[in-house]
């Protein structure tokens, strides 16, 4: 698989990802008939969020700079795909503080 090829399933894979947090976190909170914020501190979300984008940018270092990535990959696209996932999910947080 060359390099264009891991970056067009990096993307679709992150858009599905998004997705699917969205949808979960807007049909939850839907449900939800308290109108409450979050109980946790901002900086929280922060520091989740910058955990979040280490996963994300480490899995794409990952993805284009190791020369073999034979049993790797899929560990790499899930590692990159959960970062996706908590980065959506917390800056769907921060915006509802």
């Amino acid at each position: 698989m060359n390099n264009k090829k891991r970056l067009n399933f990096l993307i679709v894979g992150s858009c599905v990802v998004i997705l699917i947090a969205v949808y979960i976190q807007f049909t939850g909170q839907s449900k939800i008939n308290a109108s409450c914020s979050y109980l946790d501190p901002i900086t929280i979300d922060i520091l989740a969020f910058l955990a979040a984008l280490f996963l994300v940018i480490d899995g794409i270092s990952d993805l284009f700079s190791v020369k073999s990535l034979n049993g790797r990959i899929w560990r790499i696209y899930t590692r990159t795909f959960f970062g996706v996932a908590i980065v959506t999910l917390h800056i769907i947080q921060f915006i509802h503080k």
